[in-house]
């Protein structure tokens, strides 16, 4: 993991680090400490009656320009993670290697997914641990846009806003972002 990280900084147009991750986005706002002015007009967090509906989405994390590709789905299947994956070389045309990074995850390793890798042989895959998050710095990525977007959020009765106003994050983050980069431990 080290030798990938440290071509990809090296030689960012041969070689490019992707740190992948599946996250979790839910209606409900998170509980917790908000900031606000003292007195009696605090904030409230409204809670939708609805059911807890989720948003599931599939993320990449460039190791060296901070940017985040990422796909939204309504449930991660190995199915849908292949095609997933089946962009990569897209991303990076002129790339000689890229390293993919993530856990053993079982649908990582199901065939469908093998088969979408095996036809795209810049692709190498690194295994993370089994149980080891903080290895995978796709996870700070998460924990970013939640801080940001979904903590304690006003979107709870209209989902589709909700989803927009996290598809709108994950959107800035494609650019590049050294902020997202500082944050999840990876600057150089």
């Amino acid at each position: 993991m080290d030798e990938a990280l440290r071509r990809a900084r090296e030689e960012p147009e041969r070689y490019v680090l992707l740190y992948e991750d599946e996250g979790t986005f839910y209606r409900q706002p998170s509980q917790g400490w908000l900031w606000s002015w003292m007195g009696r007009r605090q904030p409230r967090m409204r809670y939708s009656y609805r059911s807890n509906t989720r948003m599931r989405v599939v993320g990449y994390l460039n190791a060296v320009s901070g940017a985040v590709h990422s796909a939204d789905m309504s449930s991660v299947t190995a199915r849908r993670l292949g095609r997933s994956v089946s962009g990569i070389s897209s991303w990076y045309p002129t790339a000689e290697k890229i390293y993919l990074a993530w856990d053993n995850w079982p649908n990582h390793g199901h065939r469908e997914v093998a088969d979408a890798l095996a036809k795209q042989p810049r692709v190498e895959v690194l295994w993370l641990p089994t149980y080891a998050p903080w290895l995978n710095p796709m996870e700070k990525g998460w924990r970013w846009t939640r801080q940001r977007v979904t903590h304690a959020h006003p979107w709870s009765e209209d989902f589709r806003e909700f989803r927009g106003q996290v598809a709108t994050e994950l959107g800035r983050l494609a650019g590049g972002s050294k902020e997202l980069l500082r944050y999840a431990g990876l600057s150089a």
